[in-house]
């Protein structure tokens, strides 16, 4: 094989060549020849997203929904029982202080009718045996 010098021996042409101004005229080329008006592009997984938006949408509502109804029915609010059981084993409050505190729409409210017969206390009085705790009370 013959040994090749790079400096003696004559370059070789690549064969390549480029018209002249082509770097200078190249963008305005490709402008021209793209079309004005690109078309909208629609994605295949747009209707899926619609979809997907509305499946996750009735899965939040439907886990919501007895969060919702569950602590709405615990109130804050105390029970009559409650109340009732507090004041009868609190020694400090008194009647007069119970008094004080009610309205009268509130006393309206505890009075009842109570249209019983004579014959029905006599009746109740006599057949109770605890007749002397009662008194005593």
């Amino acid at each position: 094989m013959k040994t090749f010098k790079l400096d003696t021996e004559p370059k070789i042409k690549s064969g390549f060549t480029t018209p002249e101004n082509y770097f200078e005229n190249f963008s305005e080329k490709v402008m021209q020849q793209l079309p004005e008006n690109e078309p909208k592009i629609i994605s295949i997984f747009a209707r899926r997203k619609t979809w997907m938006y509305a499946a996750a949408a009735v899965l939040i509502i439907a886990l919501t929904i007895p969060m919702y109804f569950t602590s709405s029915t615990h109130s804050s609010e105390i029970d009559d029982a409650t109340i009732e059981n507090y004041i009868t084993y609190q020694s400090n409050i008194s009647d007069t202080d119970l008094v004080n505190l009610l309205d009268k729409e509130d006393l309206d409210q505890m009075s009842s009718d109570m249209n019983i017969e004579d014959i029905t206390i006599e009746d109740e009085l006599l057949g109770n045996k605890n007749l002397e705790q009662y008194i005593l009370n």
